[in-house]
């Protein structure tokens, strides 16, 4: 009798601090996995944060410029066709397929302006239809991939292939592990006692990771200096994410720890 009292008390059972140290492991790669996949691993999410930083308007201005050699002083791509494009660029990066951008659809648009502005110079019409309007779609679509398509992209296409392969592993053993050790602890009894101080120091040495890391990314963007503004922009939009998945975090710790209290006030 004495011995089945002892077992029925979860306090009494043996402390295991490998158990919680494995779960706080876990937990924290659950976290790096789950912040990357949902964040800059995700075509979807990182075309909404692109499309709506300043790459768009850098790509777009450096297109309308260049074309001021041909006479066109209007806008020949605007925010809508741009926005296309980087569309099409990003579903490339993320496929891992070499950038090109056709921009044939903008120069169709847009043979009319030119048109417009070589007549007003007093050009004839037939000389005008004579006018080699591809050399102007080569232009456009030569800005628009030696921006895109360099070095940097590529080397950003195969840093997204391994993460992916990456992360996608630490998903699954992060989850096995934890699953374990929640059957393990359902059995013993010892669920919300392991479960408060893996939630807790998991979260803590998450929101260390977090403040590490915005130095760590200030650091890497120097790399790419052409992409620098975009890269600040976006890691300050992720880690916002990362900091509310930290607080969770912490309140389902801080649940846990009151739980744990009120339990005991009842068993003593």
């Amino acid at each position: 009798m004495e011995y089945r009292k002892q077992t029925n008390q979860p306090h009494n059972a043996p402390k295991h601090w490998l158990t919680t140290l494995l779960g706080v492991l876990a937990l924290v790669v659950l976290f790096i996995c789950a912040l990357a996949q949902t964040t800059v691993l995700n075509e979807q999410y990182m075309t909404d944060e692109i499309i709506s930083s300043s790459v768009s308007s850098q790509i777009k201005s450096d297109v309308n410029s260049s074309l001021s050699s041909y006479g066109i002083d209007t806008n020949v791509i605007n925010d809508q066709q741009t926005r296309k494009i980087l569309k099409q660029v990003i579903h490339q990066v993320y496929e891992g397929k070499n950038v090109h951008i056709s921009v044939d659809n903008i120069i169709n648009d847009n043979e009319s302006k030119l048109s417009e502005t070589l007549s007003g110079y007093g050009v004839p019409s037939s000389v005008i239809s004579q006018l080699p309007t591809g050399s102007i779609n080569d232009q456009i679509s030569s800005i628009i991939n030696s921006r895109l398509n360099n070095d940097e992209i590529q080397e950003l296409e195969t840093g997204i292939k391994i993460a992916r392969v990456s992360t996608l592993i630490g998903l699954v053993i992060s989850v096995v592990i934890l699953l374990l050790i929640v059957i393990r602890n359902l059995f013993s009894r010892t669920i919300i006692r392991d479960f408060r101080w893996i939630t807790l120091i998991g979260g803590g040495i998450a929101a260390g990771i977090l403040v590490i890391t915005k130095p760590v990314v200030q650091s890497y963007a120097q790399d790419f200096a052409s992409f620098a503004n975009v890269i600040h922009e976006i890691s300050t939009n992720i880690l916002k994410i990362g900091w509310q998945m930290v607080m969770v975090d912490i309140f389902v710790a801080v649940i846990l720890f009151i739980i744990s209290f009120f339990l005991r006030r009842r068993g003593s």
